[in-house]
């Protein structure tokens, strides 16, 4: 999620770029000729599609160092460096590591900043550059360094937030008959016309005292629940690296954003988009609440049979009709257990565990029948899910009866051989639908965790060992991508040696 371009004046229809553009404005026209041909090119050819955006970074550079202070090119420049790092197929083709694009896409964001530090979109965009900062050094498990940006993000989100709560109010008193704070609908016309009366702001363009008008389109409703919703999402990732004792200001910050802003945004916004608008953060405010409870138990300062209460905040209206947050609730729900086996010094309560991997296993299912674009995206994630429900189901099953601090029914117990049949079943089909996406790593994982479950079927089940040529990969690899949660570390190695020795799973 990006805010997007801002122009000097509104874009004229099919003007030609100037060959050696001068002026901010036809830098601007010849950046975006390039960036029009780098959409184009974005889904067939992406090596075609990142050259033509570096050439439009290239003439950014250039209308910048003719205009330093052009607002407008530097806000552009920055935003379209945000928008090609969050697109993988382009990032393999600009020369640098995400990490590293994303560190340069931070340094043009500040330099935009001390141009128009009270920019709402730009103030957005850079809370979207640190909070991708901040998991990328979550995953390098610098997480010191993670826990900073996500707090810089937070703080220029909320920066955001007061500044467009101002503008909002302001374009309300302007117009007092709109309701949505969107330009009355009596003044629309098929043509741009600088009699909407945006917000104008006059900008130094030059060392010489040149002057333009940049345009600050109107604040709506749903920019501020933008707002608000990204904040959450910072606050969800950072309450799950976030020590115990940091806990509480985080947990009041959610609470101020979901209980008092949000309802009073979503209260302006069209009455048809309402239902969705709740909907959405309801289910971030449920996922904030999961992980504040994974942290406070881990922290030991609140026990499983808590933990597991606080996830009912999953009982969201109509949640039946929303992938995201049955998806949402499912990986909470198997976060629950994983913390629950890695805490588990001495017993597990596997019936618990079992109950929460069941109801996981009902919003995927019911996840999996959605029809819509976003559920269809989603679909090699959701089989994969289930695929680790059954692996995990199964370990516990194995798990050693003395450990088990609340033991299951033999029914249970007697469904160990179908659910790696199950697990078989769902990773064949994540497999398949990654393919279907293009999605190399979720297809390679696919196919590591089915020939784990094919191993687990010939150790336990007499079925057929996998492919000899399979399990060697798999073995020179690591299984890097079999997490330690899914089964017994020496059951994952005698399957990768190829070892017939039992043993608990």
């Amino acid at each position: 999620m990006l805010k997007q371009k801002q122009f000097v004046r509104p874009p004229k229809k099919q003007k030609p770029k100037a060959a050696n553009p001068e002026s901010p404005e036809e830098f601007q026209e010849a950046a975006d000729f390039q960036e029009d041909a780098g959409g184009k090119h974005r889904a067939g050819d992406p090596v075609k599609s990142a050259r033509a955006f570096l050439r439009a970074l290239d003439i950014y550079d250039q209308g910048l160092a003719k205009h330093p202070k052009n607002f407008d090119l530097a806000y552009n420049k920055a935003r379209l460096q945000l928008e090609i790092s969050q697109q993988a197929s382009l990032v393999d083709h600009i020369g640098h590591d995400v990490h590293e694009w994303l560190s340069i896409a931070l340094q043009s964001h500040q330099y935009a900043l001390r141009l128009d530090e009270q920019n709402p979109d730009l103030l957005f965009n850079t809370s979207q550059v640190l909070t991708s900062l901040a998991e990328s050094l979550e995953e390098a498990d610098m997480t010191d360094k993670a826990i900073s940006m996500w707090e810089q993000a937070l703080e220029i989100l909320s920066s955001c937030l007061s500044r467009q709560e101002v503008m909002f109010e302001q374009h309300r008193a302007d117009f007092p008959d709109n309701e949505d704070g969107g330009v009355p609908l009596e003044q629309e016309s098929t043509e741009p016309s600088t009699a909407a009366a945006p917000d104008v702001e006059m900008l130094d363009q030059s060392e010489e005292g040149e002057q333009s008008a940049t345009i600050e389109s109107p604040v709506s409703a749903l920019d501020m629940l933008d707002t608000v919703h990204a904040s959450l999402s910072a606050l969800i990732a950072l309450v799950s690296v976030m020590p115990g004792n940091n806990l509480e200001g985080l947990s009041k910050m959610a609470h101020h954003l979901t209980q008092i802003k949000a309802p009073g945004y979503i209260d302006l916004v069209p009455t048809e988009e309402q239902d969705q608008a709740r909907v959405t953060t309801a289910g971030l405010r449920a996922t904030f609440t999961a992980a504040l409870a994974d942290s406070q138990y881990q922290a030991e300062l609140i026990d499983l049979q808590t933990y597991a209460q606080s996830l009912n905040a999953f009982q969201v209206p109509n949640k039946e009709a929303h992938v995201v947050i049955l998806g949402s609730e499912a990986e909470a729900r198997l976060e629950l257990v994983h913390s629950a086996i890695d805490m588990a010094a001495t017993t597990l309560p596997v019936l618990l565990c079992w109950k929460q991997l069941s109801l996981a296993q009902e919003a995927l299912t019911k996840a999996a029948t959605l029809k819509d674009e976003d559920a269809q995206a989603r679909k090699a994630e959701i089989y994969q899910s289930k695929g680790d429900i059954e692996l995990i189901r199964h370990r516990l099953i194995q798990w050693p009866s003395t450990h088990q601090l609340d033991p299951l029914t033999d029914a249970a117990k007697k469904s160990a051989p179908t659910l790696i049949q199950n697990a078989k079943k769902f990773y064949s089909g994540s497999a398949q639908f990654a393919s279907r996406d293009g999605d190399e790593k979720a297809e390679a994982v696919a196919k590591q965790r089915h020939a784990i479950a094919q191993g687990i079927a010939a150790r336990f089940y007499g079925e057929i060992q996998p492919d000899e040529a399979i399990l060697e990969r798999l073995a020179a690899e690591g299984g890097q991508y079999i997490d330690d949660y899914l089964l017994d570390g020496d059951l994952l190695q005698a399957i990768l040696s190829g070892g017939s020795q039992a043993g608990r799973s």
